[in-house]
């Protein structure tokens, strides 16, 4: 497991198509993605935007890159009681 921690900058979600919420822990959206078959989960800390229009504002995002699908579900499975969960994603 890698962990980066990024806090301004390029938007880090758009390095990873397909990605999806998986739900919500505190203050953090919470993404699964892939990448060249490396499964990641993404914590959001960026404030949401207000509207349709608003700013994705500044706020750490925490990319965590995971060795197989069962290293990121064990992972995952630790979480499972923070995390609100979206149906069917995560």
């Amino acid at each position: 497991m890698r962990i980066e921690t990024f806090t301004a900058g390029p938007d880090v979600l758009a390095r990873f198509p397909g990605v999806r919420v998986c739900g919500r822990s505190g203050d953090r959206t919470v993404y699964l993605a892939e990448a060249a078959g490396v499964p990641y989960l993404i914590l959001d800390g960026r404030p949401r935007p207000r509207g349709p229009a608003g700013p994705a504002g500044a706020g750490p995002v925490t990319v965590i890159e995971f060795e197989d699908e069962t290293e990121r579900a064990r992972h995952l499975a630790n979480w499972r009681a923070e995390i609100e969960t979206t149906p069917a994603t995560c």
